[in-house]
């Protein structure tokens, strides 16, 4: 017979947790019979996994009647790549025939996160996740088993990055063949106050775009581009995904834009830190489109996203977090974010504006190949990380 319940609890309900920090909870076993247990235990593990495919050509001679000839072999070839952070398993009962009584059994359990482990990332060839799965051992049968993954937020001090207060501008130039002339060109250029930015932050962004080609631009845009390394043995993978974009139509001769409010996105902090295998960068691209079949005139910059906003900013966000530091949404329910927890490195800001713990866009199915058809993924197999969001 099967177990009615079989499930993983957290004591923090916001299950957002940093580096060096205690993870606490309950296995919880709900058995309408008394039942026979081999032994209860979690295993508590921290992983980045890259991996991706390549369809790559290769020249091989071949002699066919007497001639030497060359065939081009197509093959696909698969890259992959791992790094362990921590794997810890935490024995809840040793059962040794032990019997279970009839009844509802809570188990508690806990353990403590490494200091130098990278934030949680899902990205499309690979992934930092973290996950707490739960055995319980029968003889001779299947086990049953629950795994729930959690968020880790690494700290990303803006404040300690010297470049993150300095004021940022780009521009550009384009000229169009027109009936087979060089147009005059077509200039923009935007500029920031700043270069470093936490998630839910507004941007102030200002652009000029003027052009003297005397045809009509088809409108102008702004993208916040996460572009990211993933390195595999033997070679690596780049991918670039918008996690920001705002549209403006037609305009004729100049089109400025004056301090538009760009809310940045909950997303990891740039750079990945502590992990090898995946990098990621933000950049600020700025399009202007023609209309040209040459394509539009494209202009860009680094920018720097963090989880610990500029002490210069504090003031910005104090009125909007008066609510969100209480209450966080979590999937359909609402979850209570302890204001009086401490993010770690933060001692020196006494007013740092507690934040929220909002998803991010992108998630992942934490399903591995090595998982048993028996395993319950608690709320379900997707999940997307929760990242520190201000504002």
């Amino acid at each position: 017979m099967v177990l009615d319940k079989f499930f993983i609890s957290l004591d923090n309900d916001v299950i957002v947790y940093f580096p060096g920090q205690e993870i606490t909870g309950y296995v919880h076993v709900w058995n309408s019979e008394s039942k026979n247990v081999k032994g209860i235990y979690i295993e508590c593990c921290g992983l980045a996994q890259v991996s991706f495919s390549r369809t790559e050509q290769e020249m091989r001679p071949v002699y066919r009647n007497g001639r030497s000839h060359t065939d081009v072999i197509k093959n696909t070839v698969h890259y992959s790549s791992k790094e362990n952070y921590f794997h810890h398993r935490v024995t809840i009962s040793t059962g040794n025939g032990q019997v279970l009584n009839k009844g509802k059994h809570q188990f508690p359990f806990s353990f403590v996160l490494p200091q130098q482990i990278p934030s949680s990332f899902e990205g499309a060839h690979g992934s930092v996740r973290y996950t707490i799965r739960a055995v319980y051992e029968r003889r001779l049968k299947w086990n049953h088993e629950c795994k729930i993954p959690i968020t880790v937020n690494s700290i990303t001090d803006l404040n300690a990055i010297p470049e993150a207060s300095v004021p940022i501008q780009a521009s550009g130039f384009k000229t169009l063949r027109i009936l087979g002339f060089t147009s005059n060109p077509i200039t923009a250029k935007f500029w920031l106050d700043r270069a470093g930015y936490v998630p839910g932050e507004k941007m102030k962004f200002n652009a000029e775009v003027e052009h003297l080609t005397r045809k009509r631009m088809h409108g102008s845009k702004i993208q916040i581009i996460e572009r990211t390394n993933f390195h595999a043995t033997g070679a690596t993978e780049r991918h670039e995904r918008v996690i920001h974009e705002f549209v403006r139509g037609k305009f004729k001769s100049v089109e400025l834009w004056e301090n538009y409010p760009i809310i940045v996105p909950p997303v990891v902090s740039s750079g990945l830190n502590f992990c090898r295998i995946i990098d990621v960068a933000y950049v600020l691209m700025f399009s202007v489109n023609s209309g040209s079949l040459k394509g539009n005139l494209k202009v860009s910059h680094d920018l720097l996203i963090g989880n610990v906003p500029l002490r210069s900013s504090f003031a910005n966000f104090q009125h909007d977090n008066k609510i969100s530091a209480t209450h966080v949404r979590y999937g359909n329910s609402s979850a209570t974010a302890n204001p009086g927890r401490s993010i770690p490195g933060t001692d020196a800001y006494p007013d740092l504006p507690p934040p929220s713990y909002e998803e991010c866009m992108f998630g992942g199915n934490i399903r591995d190949a090595e998982d048993s058809e028996h395993v319950n993924y608690g709320a379900g197999d997707f999940y997307k990380p929760r990242y520190l969001t201000y504002g």
